[in-house]
């Protein structure tokens, strides 16, 4: 199979580079990787194999660009359903996706089409039954790092984003994608570090193209020129336009108290080791920081039984 044949799904935990990572793929006038979509497991994960029907097209079509950003980019008015269905290679959701996705790379010249969807990192295996050929990109942070990034963002905003959802989300979301990458093997899945691909993008970007079988070229290393080019300044992904900064490397040592380097090495310590992830040598945590680790345990524990009730329901999506 050629290279063109073969998606490309980048995953990782939100705040660990997957958006600087898209930028740079997208560099590559051979490749074009559209903003998140999340949809897929949402209409796909319990049928995979579905044959999908006129009316269920037309239903899934009009739910992607009315409620998804992932449209964002699209050139033009949504695509009409009858055209849309005749392009279709086979009435299941794989061909719905490769149509989607290709005419979408085709709108920006490109022969490539992938994804760049944080939380696909728990959806690999319905990603690779749905294209068997795909590779999986999967970048990981330092967990602390992504934290802070995430309280930054959503701390205020979300209830459920706290600091041990954040050291609960990154330990499950990185241990699903490497049970799955591990069963995959190396010629389809790939990982890399955010703080190597700061440091050095010129290897590390060599390194995955070689796995992509995708040329390099020397643009790709700087993603700011597309950033420039394609992004508000006052948009949400601004940093973008600017080049990769490593002093957002370890910003946890100065952001991030003591007490909450201990909550978060307390939840995630074993994967930060593992990872080979600085450590830090602490005395034990006190009574009111056990009380406050307890009692966020709670509350992680109760909202995602409430997520899966929901989800069980079909009122809540796959995240």
């Amino acid at each position: 199979m050629s290279a063109e044949e073969r998606p490309i799904f980048i995953v990782g935990v939100h705040r660990s580079g997957t958006t600087l990572l898209r930028f740079m793929l997208n560099s590559s006038p051979r490749i074009y990787i559209p903003p998140e979509s999340d949809f897929i497991p949402r209409f796909f994960l319990r049928n995979p194999q579905e044959q999908l029907n006129r009316k269920r097209v037309s239903t899934i079509l009009n739910a992607i660009f009315a409620e998804y950003r992932f449209g964002s980019e699209w050139q033009g008015d949504p695509p009409h359903i009858d055209a849309f269905i005749q392009s279709m290679t086979s009435p299941t959701p794989s061909g719905f996706l490769a149509t989607l996705y290709g005419s979408y790379a085709q709108q920006h010249g490109a022969q490539r089409w992938g994804d760049k969807t944080p939380i696909y990192a728990s959806y690999i295996d319905l990603l690779h039954r749905l294209f068997p050929d795909a590779q999986f990109i999967h970048i990981i942070r330092d967990g602390r790092d992504v934290a802070v990034s995430m309280l930054e963002k959503w701390g205020k905003s979300e209830v459920h984003v706290d600091l041990f959802f954040a050291a609960r989300n990154w330990a499950r979301r990185i241990k699903q994608a490497q049970e799955s990458g591990s069963r995959l093997g190396p010629q389809r899945y790939y990982e890399m570090r955010y703080e190597r691909l700061v440091r050095d993008p010129e290897t590390e970007l060599e390194a995955l193209c070689h796995f992509l079988d995708e040329p390099y070229l020397p643009e790709m290393a700087q993603p700011q020129i597309l950033g420039r080019k394609s992004v508000d300044p006052k948009s949400w992904e601004a940093p973008i336009r600017r080049p990769p900064n490593i002093a957002r490397i370890g910003r946890w040592r100065q952001e991030m108290s003591l007490v909450d380097q201990r909550l978060f090495q307390r939840v995630a310590g074993k994967l930060l080791a593992t990872l080979d992830y600085e450590l830090i040598e602490s005395d034990a945590m006190l009574i009111p920081e056990l009380a406050r680790l307890a009692a966020l345990a709670v509350k992680y524990a109760v909202l995602q039984a409430g997520r899966r009730v929901l989800q069980a329901a079909g009122l809540f999506p796959p995240i």
